[in-house]
């Protein structure tokens, strides 16, 4: 991943801190969900095996939806800010390939900080479309938190939808 340091000179040092810190959690997050889907996956072929329809229920889902949700509800409330909290942790789907899966592929990231409290990091990659992600992430306490997340379009560039980090 190429990462482009847009940085005031005076925090351009803070890149690989903040940075870390943040492309850590995604991959975190796509651990819990890449795992939560391969075992998905065994379910539906017992599932079928069984001769039970896609459309119901089959043993083991509505626990393996339990557990992953729980595997958030640990995993995310000490990365995110108190205000991002409040509005939801998300966690309403899993798949293939994992929502941050462009983490370890081929994507760019823009470093923008401009105070001491505050960073940015924009995400750029190819998924079917020219997609982006921002993540604003905050100093709290002395430890860095992110505490918003919006999506959007490389066509348009000025455009973003919020979201939750799951």
């Amino acid at each position: 991943m190429e990462i482009i340091n847009e940085a005031n000179d005076k925090f351009k040092g803070m890149q690989d801190e903040i940075c870390g810190f943040l492309f850590d959690f995604l991959l975190k997050i796509n651990e819990v969900e890449t795992t939560t889907y391969k075992r998905s996956e065994e379910l539906r072929k017992n599932k079928k095996k069984l001769g039970i329809p896609d459309h119901i229920v089959g043993p083991g889902e509505n626990e393996l939806w339990a557990e992953y949700k729980q595997q958030l509800r640990e995993l995310i409330p000490p990365h995110i800010t108190d205000k991002f909290r409040q509005r939801g942790l998300g966690g309403g789907s899993f798949g293939n390939p994992a929502r941050y899966a462009y983490i370890d592929g081929e994507c760019t990231a823009n470093f923008i900080m401009k105070t001491a409290a505050r960073a940015v990091v924009i995400t750029h990659y190819h998924e079917g479309l020219d997609m982006m992600d921002k993540f604003v992430i905050k100093n709290v306490e002395g430890k860095w938190l992110v505490d918003a997340v919006y999506s959007g379009y490389e066509d348009e560039p000025d455009k973003w939808h919020i979201c939750s980090i799951k």
